[in-house]
Order: C-alpha cells, then sequence, then structure tokens
C-alpha cells in the first residue's frame, strides 16, 4: 500500500514550485560540508533524527544528516516517518 499525503504548506515553509524547490534542495546538500569520504556510513544506522521545520530555520543541519545517507541508496528499503 502506497499513499503519498497532499502537501499541505507548499509555498509557505518551502518552495511551492517544483523547480525552485528542486535547486533549493540540492543546494543545502550541496553545501552540507559531507565529503564522500566522511559520508561512508557503516554500518547503516537503524534510526536518524532529523529536523522538519521550515528549510530556511532546519534545512542546513537536516542537509547534513541527510548527505551522509547518499552512499546507502539502494541499499535502504523502508522509511518511517514519525
Amino acid at each position: 500500500m502506497s499513499h503519498i499525503r497532499p502537501a499541505a504548506v507548499a509555498g509557505a515553509f518551502y518552495p511551492a514550485d517544483r523547480q525552485a524547490l528542486l535547486a533549493e534542495v540540492t543546494a543545502l546538500l550541496a553545501d552540507s560540508g559531507v565529503t564522500p569520504a566522511a559520508a561512508r556510513v557503516t554500518p547503516a544506522p537503524k534510526a536518524i533524527i532529523a529536523p522538519h521545520a521550515g528549510y530556511v530555520y532546519s534545512g542546513p543541519v537536516a542537509a547534513r544528516i541527510y548527505a551522509r545517507l547518499a552512499p546507502l541508496r539502494g541499499r535502504i528499503r523502508r522509511v518511517v516517518l514519525v
């Protein structure tokens, strides 16, 4: 079963425009300061705690967390958001 909730606050805490959102997320990840060597995570974490406020408030911190997970792309099969 797959369900994707429609965006409730698009344009308020993050850009509503798809291209603007992609550009902002890409920039946040690029500016995270996480190098490929630093991103090597072994073993894969069982859980992460990431902030979820508006990107202007927590984007850089969240980007550092998610950038470290990039090498695990393809290995992570399930994500649960609480």
